[in-house]
């Protein structure tokens, strides 16, 4: 298991990459869809800068690197603590605003009857982008585990929420090239995929507004029982948040019931 240290300069690569990555495909996202008149191409370009400030976030949170050697313990220190509740905060709210203007955007086009966007600038940006935002989402995702960090949660969240709208926005265009009256599939799932949006992102404005809110990367369902477990110790807990997240006894009770499945005594 990598030192804590180096997950978290990890965190910033990682982060850094995708605010030169998404910052670039926003800028042409946009300047194609004004040339073209696309909607969909300047939404694109939108969504592409609130992952560009998710993670200009995550990069603030870890600004201030460990010290080799030292780890992270199951309790954050109170200024740690009040970093990674800002960011998740922050990220939340992002995740909120991504989702209200993917719902009006999405209607506008229902109501204007307006067709996808099939010119070949659409395809190659959203085709390309698929692919890379897949290997950048890739290791967020491990980050988020393996800090145990509600922020770095949030900004996978985020990467995943814009490759969805990439896939509804490039699926849409297919469709509509051999399917005329198929003009409508990327707006109505794009309508599908905000309120996704938005109940990640008020979960993450609850969780960071919780009175037991400690900084972990699946909020209340993370177990309570490890009073000094140390990240390289916390190995064996890394499916519990999983588990958890799929049982309604878990959501709705005091405490985790998946301990037992990995061997954790409650």
């Amino acid at each position: 298991m990598p030192s804590y240290r180096r997950l978290q300069l990890w965190a910033i690569i990682i982060s850094i990459v995708s605010v030169l990555y998404n910052g670039a495909e926003g800028g042409l996202s946009i300047g194609f869809g004004a040339e073209s008149s696309s909607r969909s191409l300047i939404f694109f370009g939108i969504q592409s800068a609130v992952e560009v400030a998710s993670s200009i976030i995550v990069v603030w949170r870890f600004r201030n690197i460990a010290k080799p050697g030292e780890e992270r313990s199951a309790v954050l220190d109170p200024r740690s603590l009040r970093f990674e509740k800002i960011s998740t905060l922050s990220i939340g709210t992002l995740l909120l605003a991504l989702a209200a203007a993917t719902i009006a955007t999405a209607i506008a086009v229902l109501v204007r009857h307006e067709e996808p966007d099939t010119s070949n600038a659409s395809l190659i940006i959203s085709a390309s982008a698929l692919v890379i935002m897949v290997f950048i989402w890739l290791p967020k995702r491990y980050l988020a585990r393996a800090l145990n960090s509600s922020t770095m949660e949030g900004e996978a969240t985020c990467s995943l929420s814009c490759i969805q709208i990439t896939v509804a926005l490039f699926v849409g265009s297919l469709i509509f090239r051999v399917w005329r009256g198929g003009w409508w599939v990327d707006g109505a799932t794009s309508i599908v995929l905000g309120f996704l949006f938005g109940w990640e992102g008020q979960k993450m404005v609850r969780w960071a507004r919780n009175p037991e809110f400690d900084g972990g990367c699946c909020g209340s369902c993370r177990p309570s029982m490890m009073p000094s477990i140390t990240l390289e110790e916390d190995e064996r807990y890394q499916d519990i948040c999983e588990c958890c997240e799929s049982k309604e006894a878990c959501r709705t009770g005091d405490s985790c019931v998946c301990g037992d499945s990995v061997g954790v005594s409650k």
